[in-house]
Order: structure tokens, then C-alpha cells, then sequence
């Protein structure tokens, strides 16, 4: 209804203000100095405004077109640029499967800051230089996966540690997995990873304390995880033997729990140690303690081992031993080679005699035929080759048939 009035009272001053206006059409005169003039009637400078308003509205529509054209083709070629990155990314990652490292490391830094998931693009990256040896520009690419991705850097920490070790940087690694850890305090990746890192650097006292602290984490069952506390033990005997005997004494006698000086196990690796490095004096010592507290027939095999210049402790030990011990063809035998030491061959040849009646041995016939030839007794030495020979064969039969 209000539109039917606007459109009629438009038209009833059209009819009274048209006449009007066509009778005074007015006039217009437009002069540039003294060179350019232009005059029309107001009616015509009218139609020719309106005119130029849809021209310049034309333009912008004309401009606004173009302008969206560059937009959307600007647009096209990110895309190109981001799927091509991603195809390469793609293509980088079987490379690197392959063993291809060059190809791989050219694919994947390229295509990393485009790629889906930069990060790991960065990550496989690394890995391609790190197989080529560039370690530098492998530490670039794990820093740039750091910046590229929140969240990030304790995967990316772990597997630069990972690397490190491999490429035999204890150093580095235990620098970078200690930085993890202020960060990470309690992962339990991290703490597995220093079980890597302190062998290779020696510190087995570090190695045990983190292997005790992991032993829940740790895929070990209980046979397998006093096999591996057991080898850490070993190396850090060893490493306190090196620096002295009394070093090694001293936890052994202070700092070892109880349990662990009574395993044999124990005792024997702390034996090794005084043995390799020299300290014939101390293994002596330990095991006079030991075979005068509870007689154990492993430990007798350690005392031709120990290097000393005076065998007589062991000597009276095992003396002593033989009329209250049942083993007594093991005692005969280890008697003889103290008393070989201590060139007494008579005494070595009747402690001999009586091991190899019941605890026949092929070396045991061999030494004692040959100290029986030096002492001119040529017979019996004749028997116990023939003795010695025929263990022999019965023995090679047996491993034969089996």
C-alpha cells in the first residue's frame, strides 16, 4: 500500500514539475582558463553524471575481479607448492626406508616446512643426514622439528639422544638426555637411556643406581635382570681394581650389602678382578676368608690362579681341609699345583696320585707322567700316558655319540 502511494505521488509531480522543468531547462558552462569551455542544460549534465556514476561503478567491478583473480591464483600456486611438498615428503620418507640417504635427505628438508606434519618430515630428515655422517646439519633439522611443532621436543630429545649413541657421542647424548630430564623428570624412556649412555662412559656406579631404580620399568625377568646386575658389578670391580686394590676392598667390605658378599657369583667376579689387574695378595686374602668359613669347591679352582710369592696360606688351608672335606681328589689336585709352584714336585706327584684316583683327569695323567719321567721313574709314567690316553678316547666316543 505504501509503495502504490510513493509510485502515485511520484507521478503527480511528474506531471506538474515536468512541464516546469522542460520550459527552464536551465543552463551550465564549464571553462578551463581560456582554452577548454563546455555548456549544456542542466537536464543533460544530469544524464551525463549518471552516466559517469555507472561507469565508475563498472570499474570497480572490473578491478574487484581482478583482484580476486590474483587471490585465487596465488592461491592455486600455494597449494601446488603445498601438495608437491607433501608428495616429496612422501616420496623422502620410502627413500629413506630403501637406504636411499642422499635422495631422502634432499626430498625431506625441502619438503618439511610445507609437508603435513613438519615435525616428523624434520625428524625423518635427521635421520637421512645422520646415516651420511653430517651430524651438524642433523642437530639443524631436530632443532627446526623443536620450533615447528609444540609438544614436540620430548620425542624429538629421545631420538636425538638415540642417534647420538649410535653415532658414538656419549658426551652429547648424556648432555642432551640430562636437559630432557630437568624438563621430563619422570619419564621412564629417559631413564632406560642413560642404561646406554654410562656403560660406554665408564660409570658403572651410575649404571647399577639407575638399573635398581628402573627394575619395574624394565622388560627383564628375574633370571635376566641378575645376569645384567651382575655383568654391571663385574665392570665396576674391574674399573675400582684399575684405580687400586685397597678401592676394590673397601666396597667390597663397607659398601656391599650383605647378601651380595655371600653369593658366590659375586665372589668370584671380585676374584677376576683382583687377579687381572695384579692384586695377588688381596684374592689370596678373600678366599682364605671364604674357604674358612663355608669350604666351596668353585673357589678352589681360583687359588692356581692367584700369583703370589708365598703359596704356604693356601697351602696350610688346604692341609688342613683335607682331613675334614669329602672332595678330597679336588683338594689333592689343587695342592699339587701350589706345591708345583712352590717346586716341590715330589710333594706335587703324591698329591696327584690320589686326585687322579677319583677325580681322573687327561691334563692331571699328562703332568704326572711327566714329573714321574723327571724323577726316573719311566713305568709308571709309561701307565699314566696309557691311562690319560684311554680317558681320552672314552671321552671322545661319548661326545661322539652324542
Amino acid at each position: 500500500m505504501i509503495r502504490m502511494i510513493l509510485i502515485i505521488s511520484a507521478l503527480i509531480a511528474g506531471l506538474i514539475l515536468g512541464p516546469e522543468i522542460s520550459g527552464n531547462k536551465g543552463y551550465i558552462l564549464v571553462s578551463f582558463d581560456s582554452y577548454t569551455t563546455y555548456e549544456t542544460t542542466i537536464i543533460n549534465a544530469g544524464f551525463i553524471a549518471l552516466i559517469f556514476y555507472f561507469l565508475l561503478l563498472f570499474a570497480e567491478w572490473i578491478l574487484r575481479r581482478l583482484l580476486s583473480m590474483s587471490t585465487v591464483t596465488r592461491g592455486w600456486f600455494g597449494q601446488r607448492k603445498t601438495k608437491k611438498a607433501q608428495k616429496n615428503s612422501l616420496l623422502g620418507m620410502w627413500a629413506l626406508f630403501e637406504g636411499k640417504h642422499k635422495q631422502a635427505h634432499k626430498l625431506l628438508s625441502q619438503s618439511a616446512q610445507r609437508s603435513e606434519s613438519p615435525a616428523l618430515t624434520y625428524i625423518a630428515a635427521a635421520k637421512a643426514a645422520h646415516q651420511q655422517g653430517l651430524y651438524d646439519l642433523r642437530d639443524d633439522h631436530l632443532q627446526l622439528a623443536c620450533e615447528s611443532q609444540k609438544g614436540a621436543q620430548l620425542a624429538v630429545g629421545l631420538v636425538w639422544v638415540e642417534l647420538q649413541l649410535e653415532a658414538k657421542q656419549y658426551e652429547n647424548a648424556l648432555a642432551t638426555l640430562r636437559e630432557l630430564e630437568v624438563k621430563f623428570p619422570k619419564n621412564k624412556r629417559i631413564a632406560t637411556l642413560y642404561l646406554g649412555i654410562y656403560p660406554a662412559l665408564n660409570e658403572w656406579s651410575k649404571y647399577i643406581k639407575v638399573l635398581n631404580e628402573q627394575r619395574k620399568t624394565l622388560v627383564y625377568n628375574e633370571l635376566e635382570f641378575a645376569a645384567v646386575e651382575l655383568n654391571g658389578y663385574q665392570h665396576l670391580f674391574k674399573q675400582l681394581a684399575t684405580e687400586s686394590a685397597e678401592s676394590l676392598k673397601l666396597f667390597w667390605d663397607k659398601k656391599a650389602p650383605r647378601w651380595m658378599r655371600k653369593e658366590l657369583s659375586y665372589q668370584k667376579a671380585v676374584l677376576d678382578a683382583y687377579i687381572e689387574f695384579d692384586h695377588g695378595q688381596y684374592a689370596q686374602a678373600l678366599l682364605i676368608e671364604k674357604l674358612n668359613k663355608q669350604f666351596s669347591l668353585p673357589l678352589l679352582t681360583y687359588l692356581d690362579k692367584v700369583v703370589v710369592s708365598d703359596h704356604y696360606p693356601l697351602i696350610l688351608l688346604l692341609e688342613k681341609k683335607l682331613s675334614k672335606n669329602k672332595n678330597i681328589g679336588l683338594i689333592n689336585q689343587v695342592l699339587a699345583k701350589l706345591k708345583l709352584k712352590e717346586n716341590n714336585e715330589v710333594a706335587a706327584i703324591k698329591h696327584l696320585e690320589i686326585s687322579v684316583q677319583t677325580e681322573p683327569n687327561i691334563n692331571d695323567y699328562a703332568l704326572l707322567a711327566e714329573l714321574l719321567e723327571k724323577q726316573d721313574r719311566s713305568q709308571e709314567a709309561t701307565l699314566y700316558y696309557r691311562q690319560g690316553l684311554l680317558l681320552a678316547t672314552a671321552t671322545s666316543m661319548a661326545v661322539t655319540k652324542r
